[in-house]
């Protein structure tokens, strides 16, 4: 389930207009003029629109009209119902608001359309009845309700139709996020799922007539109190939209409530009922929400991305299989296939070319609205599967794409044995707990229905996706048991996953944002890009914590504590460095940040995070700058303490400084001997309210945290670490015993290290003008040493074992980097190789690229 963002009527006829009538006859050119001139008026005029369409003839009244591209959208409201005083007081309201509306697109040329025929066909007609069939399945299949509370439903319902229980606060006075009268529609909608038949446990109320009665009651009652003012559709709280203390017509401030998060709600319940049961009143109703949300594609209102197009184009669809419209319906379809592609500009929302999601630009949001966007694919595919309207070849791959990045998104809570995002690719949701049933409470996706379009459209990546992940009998977190490491470079942003563990780490760039807070969730996120390191193990490490733990020591960052104001209006901001990124050969990577603080300017510093074979992680901090006296800190972890903790050899309770070596749930942490810093570390029981950082109404969450950090005392310094994810104590011992790891460079020009037990270099060259280093590469006595220069900034890997380079530019707008190998024996040069490397440009700028040497 997403929560809200912060953020005309029976349908689209491909047929042409054979009249246009007003009831105001001496006023029905001027007035219906005004009509195809604006993208959304509000008139007062009753005209009428006959259509030639076999499929859908039919005349009527029109108080709504929005011109989408070159199709007509009408939205009706009868004639008999609606008095002249209140088409004369409809027309006074719209005088003050279709002056602010854009004149934009006047002429009546064809559109796209997924069917090449304006005229219905037998085969066009039985697939609009097998979808319709298949969707109110779907639309059933997805609730859930119990006798107990129908009966409850019904019996509080009072005789206008509304629930006593139900915050029914409208306008400016209304929640923005999450509306709570949106429960009136999903109370309807339960019910009518139970009338209809196919919701499980309730077959007493299959066609019960005093149900049928109640839902229409509600319906009417909502439609009685309708806005009428286009202008509160996205615009609530404007001038043209005011706030009212009185106001009684049901309206949010929020846009995606009046667009998307009720209008599919009323479509749904009018779908299940069928016109034989609605009035023409009901339906009209039905078709005006739905149809005034279809005209955001009109109006290319600035929400209308990602995950949004498919909402609106499945309400779009559902409206079209209400009305029997094939045109509606093959309209609807034609926008989602076009959204359905692989996306390649900076920070735009949608499928990116690596498997990333990103929504309001520049944004990881692979959970939630990556959710909300691959359910809309699977439920209308699903639907559409073996008809006209199914998704072609280039749709397919680029959903494809989606979950085979998705995959290495996912975490396994063995603890209760739910599958989670990874809470980077949740940005602002990590404000609510699991039980709100938001984002964070599960991955939000059927398996089986994965499998189901996976097997209906061949697509392997699609079936294993769903196989994969149906294993509830893990120990670890590890969900699928992927193993490897993939660079997400699109929206910078690595995941190593070793045999029973996941580590996440999460950047931002000059092309990404950090986070976001909206309708008051996520205040304090500022951090959450600045270099997260996850490390999931149980998988419920960082679940319900984030409203007690410390918002300066998000795990993985480095940070002038406290340093940065916290707050909602002050959390987004675009990154300031282009060099951040990384480089991956699929088993083993590096990822790379330069940071300065957006916010304030007064923290740097340059960031490498090496994922080796055999489970060891190193981390390098170097040319550190600060312009506060706030404390440096590098944070290891902060999470829920789970026992017993092993410091320096000997278990500790407690809080305690400088120690060297620390081991705790499973990780443990080595410093360079070389170096003077130590580990800090606190075990704390901590209280954290969930109102404050967002809109959860859930109680206090009491959680005991575990917390390590390094001090960096003197910032000239640089500093490194090595973690060793998924080992118990006695592997700990034995590995940070034994690993081998040379650290050849740690400075402002090169970051590089040596895997002596896998033959393998790893090195970032920050300079634009690149630079050198030089490894001892020694296998037996006699001395070898490599030495590598590059004339641009990369990131390389070095397998000695096969020969092979991969290499990648953080920054993304370099085309090729020269990079010359040397090596020695002894004094004596062996051999010098010198190549080219192009990087790819474009949607792929920032991968790897592989080549021998």
């Amino acid at each position: 389930m997403r929560n809200l963002e912060d953020g005309a009527s029976v349908g689209v006829m491909n047929g042409s207009i054979r009249g246009v009538r007003s009831t105001n006859r001496s006023n029905a050119s001027e007035s219906c003029k005004s009509w195809l001139q604006a993208s959304f008026i509000l008139t007062g005029s009753c005209c009428e629109l006959a259509f030639v369409d076999t499929r859908f003839s039919m005349r009527f009244s029109l108080t709504f009209v929005s011109l989408l591209s070159s199709v007509f959208v009408c939205s009706t409201a009868a004639a008999d119902a609606v008095s002249q005083a209140a088409l004369a007081s409809s027309a006074s309201a719209s005088s003050v608001t279709t002056s602010a509306v854009s004149t934009t697109n006047t002429s009546a040329s064809a559109t796209t359309s997924t069917t090449s025929s304006s005229q219905p066909t037998a085969t066009s007609t039985q697939d609009i009845n097998l979808i319709r069939d298949r969707r109110l399945t779907s639309i059933i299949s997805g609730l859930s309700g119990s006798s107990n509370e129908i009966a409850g439903w019904l019996s509080s319902l009072d005789s206008d139709g509304k629930w006593p229980d139900v915050n029914y606060a409208t306008g400016c006075a209304a929640q923005r996020a999450n509306w709570p009268a949106r429960d009136h529609w999903a109370r309807l909608l339960t019910m009518a799922g139970a009338w209809h038949g196919g919701l499980p446990g309730v077959s007493e109320y299959v066609k019960d007539a005093s149900l049928e009665s109640a839902i229409l009651l509600g319906m009417r009652w909502w439609f009685d109190r309708d806005f009428t003012n286009p202008a509160c559709l996205d615009n609530g709280g404007s001038a043209s939209c005011p706030c009212n203390s009185t106001e009684t017509l049901l309206w949010n401030t929020n846009w995606y409530s009046n667009v998307i998060g009720v209008p599919q709600l009323v479509v749904d319940v009018c779908l299940i009922m069928g016109t034989d049961i609605l009035s023409e009143a009901d339906e009209n109703h039905c078709m005006l929400m739905s149809t005034r949300s279809y005209g955001a594609f009109a109006r290319h209102a600035s929400y209308m991305t990602g995950a949004n197009i498919l909402d609106v184009a499945k309400i779009g669809i559902d409206a079209g299989l209400l009305s029997s419209n094939e045109s509606f319906v093959a309209d609807a379809y034609s926008k989602i296939h076009q959204e359905l592609a692989v996306k390649d500009g900076i920070m735009v929302d949608g499928i990116r070319s690596d498997g990333s999601f990103g929504q309001h630009g520049g944004l990881l949001y692979n959970g939630n609205y990556g959710t909300v966007y691959s359910n809309d694919v699977m439920d209308l595919e699903l639907a559409a599967a073996g008809t006209e309207f199914s998704a072609g070849s280039a749709s397919k791959t680029a959903l494809a794409n989606l979950f085979d990045g998705d995959k290495w998104m996912i975490v396994y809570n063995a603890i209760n044995g739910v599958l989670h995002w990874d809470f980077s690719v949740l940005p602002r949701f990590i404000s609510f707990p699991v039980i709100d049933g938001q984002a964070t409470a599960d991955i939000g996706m059927n398996l089986t229905a994965v499998e189901e379009l996976g097997n209906e459209w061949m697509s392997s990546t699609l079936t294993e996706f769903g196989t994969s992940l149906k294993d509830n009998n893990l120990t670890h977190a590890n969900a699928g048991n992927l193993t490897g490491n993939r660079m997400f470079y699109a929206n910078d942003y690595m995941v190593h996953r070793g045999k029973e563990y996941v580590t996440t780490l999460k950047m931002f760039s000059s092309r990404t944002k950090n986070t976001e807070c909206t309708n008051s969730e996520n205040p304090f996120g500022f951090h959450l890009s600045d270099g997260v390191l996850y490390t999931y193990l149980n998988g419920n490490e960082y679940e319900d914590i984030a409203a007690a733990w410390d918002w300066n020591l998000i795990p993985g960052i480095t940070v002038d504590y406290n340093a940065t104001l916290l707050s909602c209006s002050s959390s987004q901001f675009n990154g300031l460095q282009a060099f951040v990124g990384g480089v991956s050969d699929g088993q083993v990577g590096l990822a790379a940040m330069r940071y300065l603080n957006p916010a304030t300017k007064s923290l740097s510093w340059q960031k490498v995070w090496f994922f080796l074979e055999d489970d060891v992680q190193h981390v390098m901090v170097a040319n550190i700058s600060s312009k506060t006296n706030a404390p440096v800190y590098s944070v290891l972890d902060q999470k829920r303490y789970v026992g017993p903790l092993v410091v320096d050899e000997y278990e500790k309770v407690g809080s305690m400084t400088g120690a060297r070596s620390l081991w705790h749930g499973n990780v443990g942490y080595v410093l360079d001997p070389q170096e003077s810093t130590s580990i800090s570390f606190s075990v704390e029981e901590k209280r954290g309210n969930w109102s404050s950082i967002g809109i959860s109404t859930q109680p206090p969450a009491d959680v005991t945290l575990f917390t390590a950090w390094l001090k960096h005392d003197s910032l000239n310094m640089s500093s490194s670490y090595t973690a060793f994810p998924g080992a118990d104590l006695d592997t700990f011992r034995s590995k940070s015993r034994q690993f081998s790891l040379q650290s050849a460079q740690n400075g402002a020009q090169v970051s590089a290290i040596y895997d002596q037990a896998h033959e393998t270099v790893f090195a970032v060259f920050w300079s634009e003008s690149g630079g050198s280093t030089e490894l001892d590469v020694s296998k037996y006595s006699e001395a070898h040493f490599l030495s590598i220069t590059a004339n641009g900034n990369i990131a390389l890997i070095y397998d000695q074992r096969t020969n092979f380079i991969t290499v990648s530019d953080p920054s993304q707008t370099l085309t090729a980097v020269e990079i010359t190998f040397v090596f020695t024996r002894g004094e004596k040069e062996v051999r010098t190789k010198s190549l080219v490397v192009a990087f790819p440009t474009g949607g792929l700028a920032g991968s790897s690229v592989f080549q021998r040497i």
